[in-house]
């Protein structure tokens, strides 16, 4: 195993109505810290450069993947879905292309009471499909807020960001990261500066470990996959057991 084996990929997501804001700052230091560790490289997209409908609700995606279960059993993980697994066209067809991809995924979004924006949420209901393929599995990832007050829902937010990339099937790997964006969270601005959250030295100290545990753990998933595939041995879906691969 080489050490260019273990290079990952950490996609960084971001949701609010603003660019070039605080919490899209807030995500780039992130990927910055994690670019500066030489073992990961990264890609931040916001979803306001996307078109994103809402989901239907058509089942169209649920319906595909029970329909190859049916075929290789319901115990297949992950169900092979080929390409993009939604009957809507949009812009979705590329974060989901994106997601595959990487390693390891940051999800960012501003506090919007006590929870995450609309845009957020509706592009979560689209990776519906994830939650009954499990092609996310084995992925890590770890959500980042940034708010205006402190206590204003920092946590409520992270939360419900963890349990959406968990339900997508990633192994969430921190509880995150928070930050504020005025004078000691107390609504006051600070106007010396364009990024008023990198005041929060807290904050910022918490994103960077945040960070750097998304990227140790991809790393750690990746070489063990690596190792099983070295040593001949594969993880069999449904027994939970672990088999000898067979030379072909």
């Amino acid at each position: 195993m080489k050490p260019d084996d273990l290079k990952v990929k950490i996609l960084g997501i971001v949701g609010t109505p603003i660019k070039d804001g605080n919490c899209q700052y807030f995500l780039e230091q992130a990927l910055e810290a994690i670019e500066a560790g030489g073992t990961a490289t990264t890609e931040l997209v916001h979803l306001e450069d996307y078109r994103i409908e809402y989901c239907a609700g058509c089942e169209g995606c649920l319906r595909r993947v029970h329909k190859l279960q049916k075929e290789l059993g319901y115990d297949t993980v992950p169900v092979p879905v080929k390409d993009y697994n939604c009957g809507i066209r949009d812009d979705m067809e590329v974060l989901h292309k994106k997601m595959l991809e990487a390693d390891g995924i940051l999800l960012a979004a501003p506090v919007y009471i006590a929870s995450m924006p609309g845009q957020v949420k509706t592009f979560i209901d689209r990776c519906r499909t994830f939650v009954h393929d499990f092609r996310l599995r084995g992925k890590v990832g770890a959500p980042l807020t940034v708010a205006f007050y402190r206590n204003a829902g920092e946590d409520t937010t992270l939360q419900a960001m963890s349990l959406s990339l968990l339900a997508l099937g990633l192994s969430v790997v921190s509880f995150g990261a928070s930050a504020v964006t005025t004078k000691e969270g107390l609504g006051i601005p600070i106007r010396e500066t364009r990024f008023a959250v990198k005041h929060d030295m807290v904050g910022m100290t918490l994103m960077r470990a945040a960070a750097g545990q998304v990227v140790e753990a991809a790393i750690q998933m990746k070489a063990g996959k690596l190792a099983l595939e070295e040593a001949g041995v594969q993880v069999q879906s449904g027994s939970w057991t672990i088999a000898p691969t067979i030379p072909g």
